[in-house]
């Protein structure tokens, strides 16, 4: 998403349906009386303008921070931007190594932040990280003035985005915001918090008790605690919760100023800029909220040094953890590539990443841990959650020279994609430890660097007409337009697959999950056994107006999810388009790329 794209009231007037990120389903009605599901479209006819931001504001829920469900007046999303907010999360992502995919907007019916979608006018998902600026306020107080706790709530809200958790409407489960917590402490210690200030603001205002859609305060404070020790893990700092980061600037006056427990306000090294939308002035009765010093043109550092390359540290593989999102492109346990590269190349998988929606990121590991270096990848890109959870975009390319061997895991998007080329790009990292690996004595220079991201490069030059935007938000808005496009054909209008507005196109969709071996069933007629053998498995779902599709998963999909798919169940998919048919008795097609548990 653009961040400079603002959200005003006609955004919210003309959108098609309103996706919820990160709570659990209401199911009160709307302002005039009807609810309107998340599938169904936007009302329309004589509507006037203000009624129909009214009703959609009625499905504008989202998950505050504390777990409690939230509706706000649509129009109060139109008042503006807010500077205190932008420049806070502006100052969290310079440590994040992403871009931003979201805007950062102040709400006063949120009670505390939430982490919601708008779609547009432009039919597509706009990812909003909506506050409220008393709450930020009323948390300093309520915290003893420890400025970090509303700095660890902002994190937690970006940390959904970044994420990609907003796969339905309404449809949190305790496993992501797990994830959100372990981030926002993953982030703070970056910036130089303790780990008491990182868990400050979920000790005070989160009850014990687990809820529905939020897990209770123990086990998130535990979750925050996990991502502080596995930045400081890889910092290789002083891990015992009462040092701070060795790398996070120093506080200063200017941040003393204006609360006492500032935060950190300086980028580390190795952080890549931050995407920012323009700020607007708050209003003057506006309350404080935690400011930081212009840190100047944001661009990464000059990283180079002339030595052995810096050595990472990863966490072990563990099909348990919380995965915490990652902060590198490159990963090297070893330190065997040239800093100067490797640092050129971070930047090319930054811009990768912000303008084509791709995370590419290769790791030079010292270990498999005994697995099978596709497993290791695959394990290492749930760990890192690389990629978007609900589009499936990311790739891990792992090198192990200790072992001699090469893995590839690719996200459900991208395997799509890339599946003809997944041996190519693993024989380019071979190719790596055999020729290269025996040359850099120790340290590579930059030709062998080349020689070890060259698969992610390829990936990278790849990617730029691959479309990651789910163009639905419903299985009826997705036919409702193939149904114009077959008009248009039948009325002797050529259109190619490539401007067919449907064609390989991403659509949420909802339904029960019927039957995950259709083959054994009056389904097996529809199955495609040559799509089967390319992406995965087909399995039987019917929507809940009937229809039937069969959904092709890849293996490793389910492993990638944060919950298993069993019969019986209703889930929203993110799917790619395979096949579709006017006649309503044929079996429809998707590729899935995530899925949830659909909100009751």
């Amino acid at each position: 998403m653009n961040p400079n794209i603002p959200l005003t009231r006609t955004l919210l007037c003309s959108a098609l349906a309103v996706a919820l990120a990160a709570c659990g389903g209401s199911d009160d009605a709307a302002a005039g009386g009807q609810s309107l599901a998340a599938n169904s479209p936007a009302p329309t006819g004589g509507m006037s303008e203000a009624a129909m931001v009214d009703e959609l504001a009625s499905q504008l829920q989202a998950c505050s921070y504390d777990g409690s469900p939230v509706k706000v007046d649509a129009h109060g999303m139109a008042a503006g931007r807010d500077g205190a907010g932008q420049q806070v999360v502006a100052e969290i992502m310079k440590y994040t190594g992403l871009p931003q995919n979201f805007d950062v907007l102040p709400h006063p019916q949120v009670p505390n932040a939430a982490a919601v979608i708008l779609v547009g006018d432009d039919k597509l998902p706009h990812r909003v990280i909506a506050y409220n600026e008393r709450f930020m306020a009323d948390v300093q107080k309520a915290t003893a003035n420890n400025n970090w706790a509303p700095v660890s709530i902002m994190a937690h809200e970006v940390g959904h985005h970044l994420s990609g958790h907003t796969i339905q409407p309404g449809g949190s489960q305790p496993p992501t915001e797990l994830e959100a917590d372990k981030f926002s402490g993953y982030v703070l210690y970056k910036m130089g918090a303790l780990l008491a200030d990182a868990q400050k603001a979920m000790n005070t205002l989160v009850p014990e008790a687990d809820g529905p859609t939020h897990p209770g305060r123990g086990k998130r404070v535990a979750a925050i605690a996990e991502g502080w020790e596995q930045a400081c893990a890889q910092q290789g700092g002083d891990c015992s919760g009462t040092v701070p980061s060795p790398n996070a600037p120093k506080r200063t006056p200017a941040a003393d100023s204006v609360a006492q427990n500032a935060p950190a306000t300086s980028a580390p090294a190795t952080t890549a800029p931050a995407t920012t939308a323009p700020a607007t002035s708050a209003p003057a009765d506006a309350p404080a909220f935690p400011t930081f010093p212009t840190m100047g043109e944001d661009k990464p550092a000059d990283t180079s040094v002339a030595a052995k390359g810096p050595v990472d540290v990863l966490p072990a593989p563990d099909a348990n953890a919380i995965p915490a999102k990652f902060g590198k492109f490159v990963i090297d346990e070893v330190g065997l590539l040239d800093a100067t590269t490797r640092a050129a190349f971070e930047k090319r998988m930054y811009e990768t990443a912000e303008q084509h929606q791709v995370e590419i990121v290769t790791i030079i590991a010292k270990s498999l841990h005994g697995m099978s270096a596709d497993d290791y990848a695959y394990a290492m890109m749930r760990q890192l959650r690389v990629g978007k959870l609900d589009v499936g975009n990311g790739a891990v390319l792992v090198a192990v020279p200790s072992e001699g061997q090469a893995g590839v895991a690719m996200g459900p998007g991208v395997m799509l994609e890339m599946r003809d080329y997944v041996d190519l790009e693993k024989d380019r990292l071979k190719g790596f430890l055999e020729i290269g690996v025996p040359y850099c004595k120790g340290a590579c220079n930059d030709a062998q660097t080349e020689m070890a991201l060259g698969a992610a490069e390829h990936i990278a030059q790849d990617v730029s007409h691959w479309d990651f935007q789910i163009r639905y938000q419903s299985l009826g808005e997705l036919m409702a337009k193939f149904e114009e496009v077959s008009n248009a054909r039948m009325n002797g209008t050529d259109i190619e697959p490539e401007q067919d507005p449907t064609w390989r196109k991403i659509t949420r969709i909802e339904g029960k999950l019927v039957s995950r071996n259709p083959a054994a069933g009056e389904q097996s007629k529809w199955i495609n056994d040559t799509h089967a053998e390319m992406v995965g498995a087909p399995m039987h779902v019917v929507t809940p107006d009937g229809r039937n599709l069969l959904v092709y998963a890849h293996p490793h999909t389910e492993a990638l999810m944060t919950s298993k798919l069993e019969e019986g169940k209703s889930y929203v998919f993110i799917t790619r388009e395979a096949s579709l048919s006017q006649n309503p008795e044929d079996t429809l097609s998707f590729d899935v790329l995530s899925y949830d548990l659909a909100a009751k």
